[in-house]
């Protein structure tokens, strides 16, 4: 197997297995809602990897590479949406808001459509398909655009894989974690310390 291959599967795992607010995400609608929530999460945040698979296959993520000022501008919008995030996911409130988002279709939609936002917004993917994917196209290839589309959709498998693990498995440590008064606090808490630290990487 060429060494580029393996060290770009090893990449892979590492950057779907370090927690980040997407698989935070996954985890807190998993454990408040039950895994089907959980499910619908995490296809919604692998959505969003989606984006920047397709904008790397078009040669579109070039625009954010030539003018940085237009990534900074998603990543302070990301943390923006993670503030509403930590405030929306903090425990008293959202038990206010279950019983107002109406049938639980209208809340799985909700739930799907923010996982979306989450990850085109998250500094983590946007750095792997911004500086560190490029590294393994080879230069000046005619079909540079098939790896970057073979690449990023194993990326992508990669994430389905460890976000839908997560989904599954915190449902079933509920019962242990319930116990725990102070987890609730733990998402928002996260959440929220995460934006604190994305506005003062771009904007410090």
């Amino acid at each position: 197997m060429n060494d580029g291959i393996v060290y770009f599967l090893i990449s892979v795992l590492i950057i779907n297995l370090s927690p980040g607010p997407a698989m935070l995400y996954v985890m807190n609608q998993s454990l408040i809602h039950g895994f089907k929530t959980g499910i619908k999460a995490a296809a919604g945040v692998e959505v969003g990897v989606f984006f920047y698979v397709l904008l790397t296959a078009l040669g579109l993520v070039v625009v954010f590479q030539k003018v940085p000022i237009l990534y900074e501008i998603m990543q302070i919008c990301g943390a923006i949406y993670l503030l509403y995030l930590a405030y929306s996911s903090w425990p008293r409130h959202n038990q206010e808001q279950g019983g107002a988002n109406g049938t639980k279709e209208n809340q799985a939609n909700m739930v799907f459509r923010k996982g979306v936002l989450i990850n085109i917004t998250n500094p983590k993917i946007g750095l792997f398909f911004l500086s560190l994917l490029p590294q393994f196209v080879p230069n000046n290839s005619e079909s540079a655009w098939m790896y970057f589309l073979a690449y990023g959709l194993i990326f992508n498998l990669g994430g389905i894989i460890v976000n839908t693990t997560v989904g599954l498995t915190a449902q079933s440590m509920k019962s242990v974690l319930s116990r725990l008064s102070w987890f609730d606090y733990v998402p928002p808490i996260l959440f929220f310390l995460i934006a604190v630290s994305t506005f003062m990487r771009e904007i410090v």
